[in-house]
């Protein structure tokens, strides 16, 4: 069968087929036409009992993607059916742009899930039309919609909501935390104070939530506000991956001067025995800009490891080559194992990289010749 040869008629009619695969092919075929007429017996198809049916009736009407279907698929969002609702979600992110007009016109249902399932839905749309009228939301009665609010407007990452997240954290506690998270993501240096007067409150998930935003903002000024907490046992974990992500961000040089006489080795060592990878891969980062030798002796067990993943591993030959370029005191075994990563890093995008790689690699290939 195909477009050209099966008439509209008969593909209706196929449509009521008993046989599931022919209803998904069908499904998928009014897809390929992309006909408004078909947009009605495809909303009868998300009500299949066959998940492999709705899918692709789903994925014929983002295709058909008008603003009809828009119309037709917003009242879904009411069905008490939650699969059903997640699929009208689904087909209305897809479609995107064109369905942000009447979505916002649903931030002023009296449903708070509606106006919640719209936030949720312009969020995930990611476009800058939307933050006009998701901006009033976060003053919204209900805080599960002005939570929403502000996640919708975190995952749009426009700095034009920036000064309404930063008047939103004077607001209610979890609306706080939305906030924070929000600013993080939108990564707007004018947030670094607002959120740092949060990182010595009583509450440690808020405390928490700042440390991160502060890293992901990833700018130099946040390193000063963080650095005082890498004496906190509750913190110190997530202030260290924060100061990594700020020196990854600007430059090794510009972060150089803020820890380089913070951050102790005693502590760093504890970092680079934690449990958790992403502590360890920071610790290993930082230990790189600092450039002390005395943590050599602490990467090189990291290094002979056969276990470690392979992202920490790369990461501790990458701050050995800062540290130490000549790449002393390893064993004949490691320095095997180190050559082959240093061969991969000869192609990295890194000029600085590819140059240390390629002195390192000649430097143990002459020790071998010597041996």
């Amino acid at each position: 069968m195909s477009v050209s040869n099966l008439k509209y008629k008969e593909i209706m009619k196929k449509m009521r087929s008993e046989d599931e695969d022919e209803r998904r092919y069908i499904a998928n075929l009014l897809g390929e036409i992309k006909k408004e007429e078909g947009i009605k017996p495809l909303i009868h198809l998300l009500f299949d009992t066959s998940p492999a049916v709705q899918e692709a009736a789903a994925d014929s009407l983002v295709k058909i993607g008008t603003k009809k279907v828009v119309r037709e698929i917003i009242p879904l969002l009411r069905s008490e059916d939650a699969s059903l609702r997640n699929i009208a979600v689904e087909i209305l992110e897809g479609i995107g742009e064109k369905a942000i007009e009447p979505l916002s016109s649903l931030l002023q249902d009296k449903d708070h899930d509606i106006r919640k399932f719209a936030c949720d839905i312009l969020g995930n749309i990611g476009s800058s039309k939307a933050i006009n009228s998701l901006i009033p939301l976060l003053n919204d009665q209900h805080i599960n919609v002005a939570c929403a609010a502000a996640e919708a407007l975190g995952n749009i990452k426009s700095k034009k909501a920036t000064q309404a997240l930063i008047e939103a954290l004077k607001g209610r506690k979890w609306l706080t935390y939305n906030a924070i998270e929000a600013l993080g993501k939108i990564g707007d240096t004018r947030a670094i104070k607002p959120i740092a007067q949060f990182l010595f409150k009583d509450d440690p998930l808020i405390s928490f939530a700042s440390v991160k935003a502060l890293g992901e903002i990833g700018d130099p000024e946040g390193a000063e506000y963080l650095l005082p907490l890498l004496g906190s046992d509750t913190f110190n974990k997530e202030v260290i991956k924060a100061l990594a992500k700020i020196a990854k961000k600007n430059g090794k040089k510009k972060i150089f001067s803020f820890i380089k006489n913070k951050i102790k080795i005693d502590l760093l060592k504890k970092f680079l025995k934690d449990p958790d990878p992403e502590v360890r891969k920071s610790a290993i980062y930082l230990a790189g800009i600092i450039k002390d030798k005395k943590t050599v002796p602490l990467l090189i067990p990291l290094l002979s490891d056969n276990e470690q993943e392979q992202d920490i591993w790369e990461e501790g030959v990458k701050a050995l080559l800062e540290i130490n370029p000549e790449l002393d005191y390893l064993t004949i075994e490691l320095e095997e194992k180190i050559k082959q990563t240093l061969e991969i890093f000869l192609y990295d995008n890194d000029e600085k990289l590819r140059v240390a790689a390629d002195r390192a690699l000649r430097k143990l290939s002459r020790m071998a010749g010597e041996n």
